[in-house]
């Protein structure tokens, strides 16, 4: 087998497409309307400039409130699967982007911003697509995640621009919510477990399925194994918890104030926001490259790799003094970055824990990721937008632990 070929298959394709859309809506329900809405419901509402501070904490905090939320919606899943939890989360998200949209509350809806983000974080950007990825693609998801995981570049790319277009951030967030209420709908007939449930085999194989099933079934047999305990007990668990976490907060760090940091050095809001979109536009090639480096040289390289690509995204928006050199080296760096996060991860803990090991191994470290992400925008928000070089300096120091941490991961082999 060809590892770094796309041959998915039909079905296979089907898959990456779907993660792709729940990639986009994660990003749309949390981090990437961070650079929008406070101001524009400042804005309409009539509340005041420390708003926006406090959406940075309040998404924070959402983010730590989603701790025990990773571990119920992860347990969820191992039972339910991932088209249930698909359907789930997009109803839940729908309701609470209507409630956003219409209360004249602020408490109300500082307290929907906590939810909106502890609920798709967990659901549409973690366990629903990542558990699929690795079940589909269990010897190819470095190159499945690459493709898949353009989602999150292609919605930076273009949600700013479209809720500018649509302007009143009423109307955006009921328009938001009606499509989670469609992407449910379409999750009952769209959405699959296994490839075995519609006569297709792990990485598009070209074996019978007969034999796929009954390597189904010693795989779900190894992943049963794995309990709480012996979880709890693997140091790749912490390793991955807490060394891919960190890169994840600095992703957040880099891209949730982008344009912010772009405007506080002189470039105008109109250039910053291309330059944000430009920044995503190379994400989406990113994506592609750390997945195709995941499948190539394996994921602990190529997370490697990224921290150290991720130090150098750090100096230049530390250094940045709004010359157009330096406003192009970051958009560069943070764009090539923002497509790799969201397969490395998932790739990572398949490779340790193996196909249908994911979902078990992800009740610990999901938590763990997902407390440590939501670090950043409490960093931000206690910090405060103003002094965004100081949240950087935080985020290097944590970049460089993420390195050391990373490099005593012990990848596994399984069938």
């Amino acid at each position: 087998m060809n590892n770094t070929k796309s041959n998915f298959g039909k079905w296979g394709w089907a898959m990456i497409i779907y993660c792709a859309i729940s990639y986009y809506m994660a990003a749309v329900l949390s981090t990437d309307t961070l650079n929008w809405y406070p101001s524009a419901f400042a804005s309409l509402r009539g509340w005041g400039e420390g708003f926006v501070n406090l959406c940075n904490a309040m998404a924070g905090l959402g983010g730590w409130i989603g701790v025990a939320a990773a571990i119920i919606f992860s347990i969820m899943a191992a039972k339910k699967g991932s088209r249930f939890m698909a359907v789930f989360g997009n109803v839940i998200c729908g309701i609470l982007c209507i409630i956003f949209a219409t209360t004249k509350n602020m408490g109300v809806f500082l307290v929907i911003v906590v939810c909106l983000t502890f609920v798709s974080g967990n659901i549409q950007l973690n366990v629903v697509p990542n558990n699929i990825m690795n079940i589909w693609f269990p010897h190819k998801k470095g190159l499945a995640l690459g493709w898949a995981s353009m989602g999150l570049p292609i919605c930076t790319a273009t949600i700013i621009l479209i809720l500018n277009a649509i302007g009143n951030p009423q109307t955006a967030y009921i328009i938001i919510g009606i499509a989670c209420f469609v992407v449910a709908v379409l999750s009952i007939f769209w959405a699959k477990d296994t490839p075995e449930e519609v006569g297709a085999t792990p990485d598009n194989e070209p074996i019978e399925h007969e034999q796929a099933m009954l390597q189904k079934e010693k795989q779900e047999a190894a992943a049963a194994k794995m309990t709480m305990g012996v979880i709890a007990k693997d140091k790749n668990t912490w390793l991955i918890g807490f060394g891919h976490g960190f890169l994840w907060m600095t992703t957040i760090g880099l891209v949730s104030n982008f344009v912010t940091k772009l405007i506080m050095v002189g470039t105008a809001p109109t250039l910053a926001v291309t330059m944000l979109t430009v920044a995503a536009i190379v994400g989406i090639v990113g994506s592609y490259i750390w997945g195709w480096l995941d499948q190539k040289f394996g994921t602990k390289n190529a997370s490697l790799i990224y921290g150290v690509w991720y130090l150098i995204a750090l100096l230049l928006m530390i250094f940045q003094n709004g010359s157009m050199i330096l406003i192009g080296l970051a958009t560069f760096f943070v764009g090539f970055g923002i497509g790799g996060i969201g397969n490395l991860i998932p790739s990572i803990i398949g490779t340790c824990f193996g196909r249908f090991g994911f979902i078990q191994a992800n009740r610990i470290i999901a938590p763990v990721n997902t407390a440590v992400r939501s670090t950043a925008l409490i960093i931000i928000g206690i910090i405060g937008v103003e002094h965004l070089n100081t949240a950087y300096l935080v985020f290097f120091a944590f970049s460089v632990l993420a390195i050391i941490l990373i490099s005593f991961i012990k990848p596994k082999t399984y069938e």
